[in-house]
């Protein structure tokens, strides 16, 4: 029988930005560990993408950290020096890529709860009006800050050098995540225990985030289209199983990320989630 393909690594993918310890039940915890963070590879004149904003990197022991934003529960920030190399409007969209591989090839996490209109939801997600999107949904958010509020709609940051913009991030809590997975609490333990059932499993994290400052659901829109159709056309067990690599890479907003393409800021971010007991 042919197992359904369980996404727990989303589980984890979906929480990269912490840097401290979350409690899943009473018994067990989950830490979050920041390895590092940096600008992604940018070249004048050979990288395809256009640069206009750019956030200082950092680890573990230098540069700056994830934090969680007060008064926000499960949302948390990455500040430091942030670059702005072009006027950057207000008007803008995140997609956040997540996957548990530094494997460019490898498919990422699906998008969960994602709208008809291609935006929201959590996993390998767009964020439209990313200026907005904190107030407009339950789920994973993204969003940038300009002295710890909101960049408004339609505003511009002017060339520079900043101290005061960061990044923020928000995640859904525990039950949502087992609720889109279908798991309860004791399938969610049986699956992060390992054979011996003594110790608890740890997992790495890769995730990349892009910044549009132009309105790309329109290729997102199309791009659940073809995907529906496909996904008709083929035999599966389950609704949620992943594409093969060759279809998913041929997706219009897939392949204008993996031809890096359109997108104006682009950040990694590495990480390790480790479950242990606490008691």
């Amino acid at each position: 029988m042919k197992m359904r393909p369980i996404r727990v690594l989303a589980i984890f993918s979906l929480i990269f930005s912490l840097s401290l310890s979350l409690k899943v039940d009473d018994d067990l915890e989950l830490d979050l560990e920041l390895i590092k963070h940096q600008p992604c590879l940018f070249r004048e004149g050979t990288t395809k993408w256009k640069r206009k904003l750019e956030f200082e990197g950092g680890n573990d022991r230098r540069g700056p950290k994830l934090r969680p934003v007060p008064g926000q529960p499960a949302c948390y920030s990455i500040g430091g020096q942030v670059t702005v190399y072009e006027e950057f409007t207000g008007d803008f969209s995140i997609y956040l890529e997540l996957r548990n591989s530094a494997n460019k090839k490898q498919v990422p996490e699906s998008c969960m709860g994602q709208r008809e209109d291609g935006c929201g939801g959590f996993g390998s997600c767009l964020y439209c009006n990313a200026c907005e999107t904190i107030t407009s949904t339950k789920h994973v958010k993204a969003q940038l800050l300009l002295d710890d509020k909101p960049i408004e709609c339609g505003a511009g940051l002017k060339p520079g050098n900043y101290e005061n913009i960061q990044l923020l991030f928000c995640v859904p809590n525990i039950e949502e995540i087992l609720t889109s997975q279908g798991l309860n609490r004791e399938t969610f333990k049986a699956l992060i225990t390992s054979e011996d059932g003594q110790s608890l499993r740890s997992l790495g994290m890769f995730a990349t985030i892009y910044v549009f400052d132009t309105d790309v659901r329109k290729t997102m829109q199309t791009q659940q289209k073809v995907e529906a159709i496909y996904r008709k056309s083929k035999r599966s067990f389950f609704r949620d199983e992943p594409l093969p690599p060759e279809v998913y890479w041929s997706l219009p907003f897939n392949q204008m990320i993996k031809e890096s393409q359109n997108f104006v800021a682009c950040h990694k971010i590495y990480g390790n989630v480790k479950i242990r007991a606490t008691s």
